[in-house]
């Protein structure tokens, strides 16, 4: 007996999520990893490792989803993606030219603190003002927030990674490094003969950090579609919450309390 169009529809309905959420790509698609932002994803050991770069692999594996990790430089990685040579890049801090550049997914990997840190006994600094004609290292290719990064006659010196920023502090080539707490503390740990020497003077900026995914690569749509499905499912079994713990960071968030400096200066300009 002939199945009644109404029911077939219904079936495909059920069907189809089923067959496109198993379905394999046609190719194997690259996905670019920070090759130097330990504990959130560094080459280290001929792999790609760390906090990030494992929630990464378990969402696309909760999604039955075949992905290779390359690593890179940030900002090589970016501009890969961006030209559509990869597929996507993470670590990223989205600002106003990201999403228009970007595709972004509606599930972030985690969240951290940017600290800016200055030499140990150093007053801690409270408004941007304060960095006006101040030499502040920042690693290329970073965003640390839309209003420290638009602000106007701080003297922003590039680095390539956040360690040559600490070792220039430490030898007064700068007034202040802007990086990440969960960074710091693996770069110090990394090199204890620079323990003691810092401070956090401020929290800059409390970001969100994205998997970035690419306009112009042919797979990148799906896989963003197949990212925060999978997401979503290691949030709902408890995967995610196992990752930060293995990571030691919890629930994806800062523990920090109090504004930062960008906030702060968002409050002043909104003042009459």
């Amino acid at each position: 007996m002939a199945c009644p169009l109404p029911r077939i529809a219904a079936l495909l309905a059920l069907l189809l999520p089923l067959l496109w959420a198993g379905a394999p790509l046609a190719e194997t698609p690259r996905i670019g990893a920070e090759d130097d932002w330990y504990p959130y994803t560094a080459w280290r050991n001929e792999r790609v490792e760390g906090m990030s770069a494992d929630i990464v692999r378990a969402a696309f594996a909760a999604s039955a989803t075949a992905i290779e990790l390359a690593p890179y430089p940030y900002s090589r990685c970016m501009e890969l993606a961006r030209s559509g040579s990869l597929a996507a890049c993470f670590n990223t801090t989205p600002d106003s030219r990201i999403k228009a550049q970007f595709l972004l997914p509606q599930e972030m990997l985690f969240s951290d603190d940017i600290i800016l840190w200055g030499r140990a006994g150093e007053r801690p600094v409270s408004d941007l003002e304060d960095l006006v004609g101040k030499r502040v290292a920042v690693t290329i290719g970073y965003t640390y927030g839309e209003r420290f990064d638009n602000y106007p006659n701080i003297q922003r010196i590039p680095v390539r990674r956040d360690l040559n920023g600490f070792l220039m502090l430490q030898r007064g080539r700068v007034d202040y490094v802007v990086a990440f707490r969960g960074t710091t503390q693996a770069l110090l740990d990394d090199n204890p003969e620079l323990v003691g020497q810092f401070s956090p003077l401020a929290t800059v900026y409390r970001p969100q950090l994205y998997l970035t995914f690419s306009r112009h690569h042919p797979q990148a749509r799906e896989l963003l579609q197949r990212f925060d499905a999978g997401m979503r499912q290691i949030r709902q079994d408890g995967t995610y919450q196992q990752i930060l713990a293995h990571w030691q960071l919890s629930d994806g968030q800062t523990t920090a309390h109090g504004s930062t400096l960008n906030e702060r200066h968002n409050k002043k300009a909104e003042l009459p």
